[in-house]
């Protein structure tokens, strides 16, 4: 985990921002040439884009900032520090939608047709962003400590969970003190026993993978499980939605999907799934009381991607 290329007095590369940018610059690059080729102004295309990547990064910042306002509600300056990590994309989404819809609306152009253009950069950026995280250290697993009833449950109890084995244990809720946890499990061959929701729980290393992070940069990973192995969450929501780019980049390619709504219902179905599989491992997500937001988002987006699927088949027979 490095954060950031280099440093300059106070001027560093962030490893997290380079990677938004290069995804930026892709997303205008190759939908520039598509929209020529379609007959959509190149420049027309460029501000669309800058317009909604604008708004969602303001939406996906306000709506982590609110989720997150017993961090955040002390320090203006943090509220602002994107450079930190701390993008709801859920929230950018949101945003964007809103802000692309109006800009169509004032252009006189189809919504549609712009956002099959976008919408495999858009989830190929994402898949870049994901690096990011890794380099900052932030969205995060829970450690691999943790038993998979625990992970795969529709209700969040990792919190509570997590509290009742440090208290097992005998630690101390601070990096130095959990980082001792592992130790403490292999002392016994079927790990540490919990008991929690009147059920027996071992604390052992489920999972081979995991990656551990250092306090040099004081990654948020460290913060919460000090140097015990995590889920590199960051990693499987990259892959698969590299993969999920793959897949709309093939409709992409296909000039009679372009305006159909499909690419974009196809988008929505793809990410709906791939956040709401990926949530269940993050240690970090937003909440809403016992259920995690992802989950609740999630299926909202499949249900209307499912729509567009629908609309766009419609679509297609009138183009």
């Amino acid at each position: 985990m490095f954060p950031y290329l280099f440093k300059i007095g106070f001027f560093e590369l962030r490893i997290y921002s380079l990677m938004y940018i290069i995804g930026l610059l892709l997303t205008i690059y190759f939908s520039r040439r598509k929209a020529a080729k379609l007959g959509i102004k190149s420049e027309e295309m460029e501000n669309f884009i800058l317009f909604t990547f604008l708004f969602s990064l303001i939406g996906a910042r306000i709506y982590y900032v609110l989720f997150r306002w017993d961090y955040y509600g002390g320090s203006f300056f943090e509220m602002i520090a994107i450079w930190h990590g701390g993008l709801a994309i859920h929230g950018g989404l949101i945003a964007g939608f809103i802000a692309a819809i109006g800009f169509c609306l004032y252009k006189k152009i189809s919504p549609f047709k712009m956002g099959d253009i976008i919408f495999p950069w858009l989830l190929l950026s994402q898949g870049l962003g994901r690096f990011g995280n890794f380099a900052n250290g932030e969205a995060h697993g829970v450690p691999t400590l943790t038993p998979p009833s625990i992970i795969f449950r529709g209700e969040n109890v990792f919190p509570e969970f997590w509290a009742q084995v440090l208290k097992t244990a005998g630690l101390n809720n601070n990096p130095e003190s959990v980082s001792r946890l592992k130790e403490i499990a292999a002392q016994s061959p079927d790990g540490l026993a919990v008991a929690f929701m009147d059920k027996v729980y071992y604390i052992k290393e489920y999972f081979p993978w995991g990656i551990s992070f250092t306090n040099k940069f004081g990654a948020a990973a460290w913060r919460d499980f000090g140097t015990l192995p995590v889920h590199p969450t960051f990693f499987y929501e990259m892959f698969l939605n590299f993969i999920g780019f793959v897949v709309l980049f093939i409709m992409w390619r296909k000039d009679s999907n372009i305006g159909t709504g499909r690419i974009v219902g196809g988008y929505l179905i793809a990410y709906g799934i791939i956040r709401a599989a990926v949530t269940f491992f993050r240690a970090d997500d937003l909440m809403l009381g016992m259920l995690r937001a992802p989950h609740l988002v999630s299926i909202l987006m499949v249900l209307a991607g499912i729509g567009f699927i629908i609309n766009g088949h419609f679509r297609a027979k009138k183009l």
